[in-house]
């Protein structure tokens, strides 16, 4: 009985700390409609090769190649330093922003929902 009793124990701790790993390596929650416009300017892509996944940079061609479990938590990490230099909010306006602060484009924020998650994401 008792040996039972300490294998379900082990089982039940194993799966716990599998699970809180898993958590901690999720990125955070995403607008779909506005971050798949910003996907077009955002200078990050993930590059498939045979030890995992690289981040590369559009602009200069550099190549991170974080553990697997930081991957898309230094990708999310990438996007919020480039969203600090290059995005503006102005009412209810999301506006993109080139090298020479020009403007790029502009997405209007059409629900609570997509304002409260771009100024939370990118912590305006």
């Amino acid at each position: 009985m008792r040996k039972k009793l300490l294998l379900f124990g082990f089982f039940a701790i194993f799966m716990f700390l599998g699970i809180m790993a898993l958590k901690d390596g999720m990125p955070s929650p995403k607008n779909e409609r506005v971050y798949t416009i910003l996907q077009k300017y955002i200078p990050y892509t993930l590059e498939k090769r045979v030890g995992g996944y690289s981040i590369v940079s559009n602009e200069t061609g550099v190549k991170e190649k974080p553990p697997a479990k930081d991957l898309f938590l230094r990708l999310e990490q990438l996007e919020k330093l480039w969203g600090k230099d290059f995005l503006k909010f102005e009412n209810n306006t999301l506006i993109i922003l080139d090298k020479d602060k020009k403007e790029v484009s502009k997405i209007e924020l059409k629900t609570n929902e997509e304002i409260t998650w771009v100024k939370e994401y990118f912590s305006f």
